[in-house]
């Protein structure tokens, strides 16, 4: 049964200072995809901009906990946001409409029209409504309550701006498969970021791993939670943990292209999958 609270709702009115303003982007929000801006230039192109694009004050975002960046996703400075207008809705529509090079001024832009929801549910709402999130795209909500830094998150959020599906995520950030979508929602309520990323120590290794990693594997590979799977199986089992740890660092920075690139063009054979031929091609140079 839907609420008999009156909700606060104002009248639907353009912004027109949209020129004083760059646009940017809210922390944790939803990564914009090439394949929906691409869509979304060809709708553009042949119908025009159908719906406004649904923005917030900068300073809003600040004064509600969270925290902007650039479209590209570089960190804004809070005292900078001011100078900026944040997107709520429509970030594939106004990185289509930029990319097809249309007349700024006539951009149509809003605010939203419920003044009584936290920037956090309009944005959850808003999304929830048109497109079915996955699993990554509940991070918006910690990035929003966030009161202190915290690395593990950042480690989450940049593998998330990378395009990792959440249970990889996990694996690099915690060294297991516990953070789900459902703890990210919690957030909202609890105000407090999921427990499984209030612990360093797993992440203290991982970030050395997988900044290794990166000289030698694309993101396309290590989103794919092999890397990450073999690591953690070989770290439970061994006898010095902590030795491990180092040695596997110095290994994958070891590899040479030519190594890296036959573990990633693994390919099936007979009844042996992909996933069998890339494990033991990982045992064979780093175990």
């Amino acid at each position: 049964m839907r609420s008999t609270h009156k909700k606060i709702m104002k009248k639907f009115e353009v912004i027109s200072e949209t020129l004083d303003r760059e646009f940017a982007f809210i922390k944790g929000n939803r990564p914009t995809n090439n394949r929906s801006v691409n869509a979304k230039m060809k709708s553009i192109e042949e119908y025009g901009l159908l719906s406004p694009i649904t923005v917030v004050d900068g300073e809003k975002v600040i004064a509600s906990g969270g925290h902007l960046v650039t479209l590209d996703g570089q960190e804004i400075a809070d005292q900078d946001s001011d100078n900026y207008l944040a997107v709520l809705d429509g970030q594939h529509r106004l990185m289509a409409y930029i990319k097809l090079g249309l007349n700024k001024d006539e951009l149509v832009v809003t605010e939203p029209l419920n003044t009584e929801m936290s920037i956090a549910a309009l944005i959850a709402e808003m999304n929830i409504c048109t497109t079915t999130w996955k699993g990554t795209d509940y991070m918006a909500a910690p990035a929003m309550i966030l009161k202190e830094k915290n690395e593990v998150f950042e480690f989450a959020l940049q593998l998330q701006h990378k395009g990792f599906p959440l249970s990889t995520i996990s694996h690099w950030c915690t060294g297991t498969g516990s953070v789900k979508a459902k703890d990210m929602v919690g957030c909202l309520k609890s105000g407090e970021i999921p427990a499984a990323f209030k612990s360093k120590t797993w992440y203290q290794r991982s970030i050395r791993w997988f900044q290794a990693a990166q000289e030698r594997f694309t993101d396309a590979f290590l989103s794919k939670k092999y890397l990450i799977s073999y690591i953690i199986m070989k770290y439970n089992n061994a006898d010095d943990p902590a030795v491990y740890a180092q040695q596997m660092e110095q290994k994958l920075r070891q590899l040479s292209p030519a190594q890296a690139n036959e573990i990633m063009e693994a390919r099936k054979i007979g009844l042996t999958t992909r996933e069998q031929m890339v494990m033991e091609l990982l045992d064979k140079y780093l175990g």
